[in-house]
């Protein structure tokens, strides 16, 4: 368990570390921003749907059987319910909000990261491949998004260092999420089956509500196919983890 325990706050620390991603906004165009990411949210889509369909469901209907699969569905009731309620909504690129719901959305973000550290600390505790794919799914999702939250955050008022520091410590429940399950889930009898499906849920409403309908807004032919290689590439790197598994 001490291996365990390791891998887990290792891999929470490094996603929380991705908060800092919206600082390259600083130093890049617009314009580059948007013809890089939309490769980014394509392969973040693939491993989102890979981490569902090829470890978490397998995993979860293993453990507790077919039954556990109606977790999925609570998992993208909240999902949905974060994203509508508290104005959590996932940005892609800088400058995509209309509004500036500055504080409602460090709340909904810190929600966000508490149930992203949930996530990966559970699937370590199944196994470490799981772990180490949800984390995969989870860091490319982050990116985009912690790139679009930093540029709420500037265009909500907050200056560059406040912004950075306020993104770092929301991104830091992640790490209380995860020691909140490693306590709380042996005190339940250690079944890990409905969080994992519930995981699942989760990944699948990221990646169908929030990330294929940004990649339908790329129109050109060619790049719209290294979209498409993109998401095949995301989806490969979760399955070539279950052939190691």
């Amino acid at each position: 368990m001490s291996n365990t325990l390791l891998l887990i706050l290792a891999s929470v620390f490094v996603v929380s570390l991705i908060s800092f991603a919206g600082i390259v906004t600083l130093v890049m165009r617009r314009k580059q921003m948007d013809k890089a990411l939309i490769f980014l949210v394509s392969f973040s889509a693939g491993s989102c749907f890979g981490g569902a369909f090829i470890h978490l469901f397998p995993e979860a209907i293993e453990e507790g059987g077919a039954e556990v699969v109606g977790f999925a569905i609570i998992g993208i009731l909240v999902f949905f319910v974060m994203e509508k309620f508290l104005f959590w909504q996932h940005c892609h690129k800088p400058g995509c909000h209309e509004h500036t719901f500055a504080y409602m959305n460090l709340v909904g973000d810190g929600i966000h990261n508490f149930i992203d550290g949930v996530v990966i600390a559970a699937s370590y505790m199944a196994s470490v491949q799981l772990g180490v794919a949800s984390t995969i799914a989870i860091v490319f999702h982050e990116i985009p998004q912690e790139i679009g939250d930093f540029a709420v955050l500037v265009h909500g008022g907050f200056t560059t260092n406040k912004a950075i520091a306020l993104n770092f410590l929301t991104a830091l429940t992640a790490v209380l999420g995860a020691l909140v399950t490693i306590v709380v889930i042996p005190s339940f009898g250690g079944s890990l089956a409905p969080i994992l499906s519930f995981a699942a849920g989760g990944f699948i409403y990221i990646a169908g509500s929030d990330l294929v309908p940004e990649l339908h807004k790329e129109v050109d032919i060619k790049r719209s196919w290294g979209v498409f290689i993109s998401l095949i590439l995301g989806i490969m790197v979760i399955w070539l983890l279950r052939l190691i598994e």
